[in-house]
């Protein structure tokens, strides 16, 4: 295992993505937890999974593109799906409701999933679609009880 330039430059894409959450579950208003259900226990386990695969080449010899193309897109896709991140969850932190929850949903698994095609990290794409089914579900979930 090889940790280069991309560990770092996951890591800070990581961070992105936990800051909005953290800053946003210090001014919402506390609810008593319930118990986790299949589904919130399938996001967490894929959530933790990814975010650990972001940083850790498990199972990847050494992070790296096969072409200066894929180098762009990997770039160019994660700094517009971040961008895009932030702006919706401002937006939410506003306002929250079920449409930007789900799009903030969705734009944390497609981080995850370019992330993990583009470098070639299988292990990473397959607990993005194990998040993708817990999240979304979970969403759906909260959003429909209200």
């Amino acid at each position: 295992m090889v940790l280069n330039l991309i560990n770092f430059i996951e890591v800070a894409i990581v961070w992105i993505l936990i800051i909005p959450d953290l800053l946003y579950s210090i001014h919402r208003e506390k609810k008593v937890s319930e118990k986790p259900d299949a589904a919130s226990l399938t996001e967490q386990f894929g959530r933790y999974a990814s975010m650990l695969l972001m940083v850790l080449p498990l199972g990847v010899w050494e992070f790296g593109f096969k072409s200066s193309e894929e180098m762009i897109i990997y770039f160019a896709g994660n700094g517009i799906l971040l961008l895009a991140y932030i702006f919706v969850y401002v937006l939410f932190f506003k306002k929250p409701c079920f449409k930007k929850a789900l799009v903030l949903a969705v734009l944390r698994i497609l981080v995850f999933a370019l992330c993990g095609i583009l470098l070639r990290h299988w292990f990473l794409v397959i607990f993005a679609g194990i998040f993708a089914i817990g999240h979304i579900a979970v969403t759906v979930k909260k959003y429909k009880e209200k």
